[in-house]
């Protein structure tokens, strides 16, 4: 935020400053730009529209002492209104940078959609607005999910793939008669193929968490491949 901008804030909808402000600017004294304010008040009545006060009256609090002071908020009308009085060179820049700074805001604001009045219209708009950040939550959510989903498998679940395998293959071998010790080998790279060829992994190291359940499932469903029950054939021949 430039220079100018900084001289104005927004407040309930409209770029407004203060008299702390406009005095700290002006190099004048607080109490007499509070006068002044005063003194236009009595004037014209400004403080009493209550629709659109160009003057509000406030309280801060000093950061030295801790004591509660008078202030006074005031729009771009009251501002150009009080600085009427503010005369010379400088007063005139100052004037010029207010105005400017003013404009911007309000700029900022026209540009902004306007919000609706109508409270049935504010409650489906509020409704689209959860509606789209349910979506928006959903999607990070997605996101995080995809990214632990994409982790390497900690040390227990491999290990515990690791005891799945060893019982799936022994088991494989009692069933069928097979001496455990010499086809234990042959039977085991059968299952890290298939482990390898669902995760679509190179080797078992680097499974994914994705990808426990579904490895998981595999090995209580396995049975080796034909040309894997052609070997153990064949070694069985061979004793």
């Amino acid at each position: 935020m430039n220079e100018e901008t900084q001289l104005v804030v927004m407040t309930n909808g409209q770029a407004t400053t203060t008299s702390r402000e406009v005095a700290k600017v002006f190099g004048k004294e607080h109490r007499n730009v509070l006068r002044d304010i005063d003194e236009l008040s009595d004037q014209v009545g400004v403080l009493k529209n209550e629709q659109t006060p160009i003057f509000t009256e406030e309280t801060y609090i000093h950061e030295q002492n801790h004591q509660e002071y008078r202030q006074v908020r005031m729009n771009k009308d009251g501002f150009t209104l009080l600085a009427m009085g503010f005369t010379g060179s400088k007063a005139t820049q100052f004037k010029l940078r207010y105005i400017q700074a003013f404009n911007k805001m309000e700029e900022t604001l026209r540009s902004q959609p306007a919000l609706p009045t109508n409270p049935l219209d504010q409650i489906v708009l509020l409704a689209q607005g959860t509606t789209q950040l349910s979506k928006e939550v959903g999607k990070l959510k997605n996101k995080v999910d995809e990214l632990d989903g994409n982790q390497v498998l900690n040390s227990a679940r491999y290990e515990y793939i690791s005891k799945a395998v060893s019982a799936k293959v022994r088991e494989y071998a009692n069933v069928n008669n097979l001496n455990y010790k010499k086809v234990n080998g042959e039977l085991r790279r059968d299952l890290n193929r298939q482990i390898n060829e669902v995760a679509g992994v190179k080797i078992r190291r680097d499974l994914r968490d994705k990808d426990f359940d579904t490895v998981t499932q595999l090995i209580s469903i396995w049975t080796p491949a034909a040309a894997t029950i052609y070997q153990l054939k064949q070694m069985e021949l061979e004793v």
